[in-house]
């Protein structure tokens, strides 16, 4: 009974020290197909089909599955608004747009996450 609990604790101990490492990615959902930011320097990445071509969703909520069913967890949303605008007294003209992004995490080897953040510096 002693040696069950020892090792008990053990497992324990080993796994309390054993964090697992994640990737952080921005989505931005555009004309019906998904394109990922890493923060590596590329340009946002599109998601392709087994055909190479960028894959196109039906709505939001589509591509939010998606990227569910890939093993990437929602961790927040961001709004950015850019443009400008008058309104004055007899009215006025606004040209503004909002692009939201959706924030997820997953869970990566080190290797991964390594290779990511080595490609995350900038080169001046």
């Amino acid at each position: 009974m002693k040696k069950i609990g020892f090792l008990l604790f053990l497992s324990f101990l080993f796994c309390g020290n054993i964090q697992a490492k994640k990737l952080f990615v921005e989505m931005e959902f555009h004309k019906n197909s998904i394109k990922l930011d890493d923060g590596s320097n590329k340009k946002r990445q599109a998601i392709k089909g087994e055909d190479g071509k960028d894959l196109k969703f039906t709505s939001l909520i589509g591509a939010l599955n998606y990227m569910s069913l890939q093993g990437w967890e929602l961790v927040d949303t961001k709004s950015v608004t850019s443009g400008s605008g008058y309104v004055g007294a007899y009215g006025g003209a606004s040209s503004t747009s909002t692009n939201v992004y959706y924030i997820f995490s997953k869970e990566v080897t080190d290797e991964e996450l390594e290779d990511v953040v080595n490609n995350s510096y900038k080169n001046d």
